[in-house]
């Protein structure tokens, strides 16, 4: 299986090809790449129907076009591949914290851009703690609308998770 991991950052993973804008991080140190890529410049330099699975994790809040890019990763994921994409949930005090954040997502976000992607999960992580998580998360996915209608603003979250298929 072929997999990409694209705006790797400091997030290299082993047996995946790791794609980042340099390599170098914000603050100027050193990080791992095996390609370099400005993700907002279209199309990617991978051939259509290369990769099994394409992970983007903390990367689509950054770029211009959301709708391009998802175009994309269809394009260079295999019939039946797997895109998943996690971004920072609306209520995550980081979503507007970071000045290089272009957009903020709702679960329900992914309906607007996933083109004829077919979804086949989408989920909240209340917390990277993992006691936190294991309650909070699943509270929260058990009525998602609900939460987002009502509770989010007492207990925020802090990512959407999505799974595409194509």
């Amino acid at each position: 299986m072929k997999k990409l991991n694209l705006g790797c950052g400091e997030n290299y993973l082993k047996g995946w090809v790791n794609v980042d804008i340099s390599n170098k991080d914000i603050y100027g140190k050193e990080i791992k790449v095996d390609a370099r890529h400005d993700l907002d410049k279209i199309p990617y330099p991978f051939k259509s129907n290369e990769f099994d699975e394409v992970l983007m994790k903390h990367v689509l809040e950054h770029l211009d076009d959301i709708y391009s890019v998802i175009n994309e990763l269809l394009r260079i994921t295999k019939p039946c591949g797997k895109i998943k994409l996690i971004v920072p949930h609306f209520t995550f005090y980081g979503a507007f914290r970071d000045p290089t954040h272009k957009h903020i997502f709702s679960l329900e976000s992914i309906n607007y851009f996933k083109g004829n992607a077919k979804l086949i999960s989408m989920k909240l992580r209340y917390s990277h703690n993992r006691i936190l998580d294991s309650f909070g998360s699943f509270i929260i996915n058990l009525s998602p609308k609900l939460y987002e209608r009502f509770f989010c603003w007492l207990f925020p979250c802090q990512e959407c998770i999505w799974i595409l298929e194509k």
